[in-house]
C-alpha cells in the first residue's frame, strides 16, 4: 500500500527531516499511528489529548480537510496523500 504523509518544510523535523513518508493503514489515525512507530512523538502533535485533531495543525485527505470527511477515522487507500498543515492564527 502506498499512501504519502506529506508535511510542509516547516514541519518536516516531525518525520526525522522528511518532507513525506509512506505510511500503512486503513484510516487517517491508523497512517498516524504508523508513523508515530517510526517517528516517536508524532501523534501528539497530529493528535489530542481527546483523540481528536489538534487544534494546531490542519490534515488534508486529496485536498479535502478531514474534519470535512470523517475525521480521523476517514478511510484511506493506496494512492492517497495526507497533508498536514499548520494552523496559522492572525489578529
Amino acid at each position: 500500500m502506498s499512501i504519502m504523509m506529506i508535511l510542509p518544510g516547516s514541519l518536516k523535523k516531525w518525520m526525522g527531516d522528511n518532507f513525506e513518508a509512506e505510511c500503512e493503514g486503513a484510516t487517517v489515525l491508523e497512517c498516524v499511528d504508523f508513523l508515530e512507530n517510526k517517528f516517536n512523538g508524532f501523534k501528539k502533535k497530529i493528535v489530542d489529548e481527546k483523540g481528536t485533531p489538534s487544534d494546531e495543525v490542519l490534515l488534508f485527505k486529496n485536498g479535502t480537510n478531514i474534519l470535512n470527511l470523517e475525521g480521523l477515522a476517514t478511510p484511506i487507500a493506496n494512492g492517497d496523500e495526507i497533508s498536514i498543515i499548520p494552523f496559522a492564527a492572525g489578529g
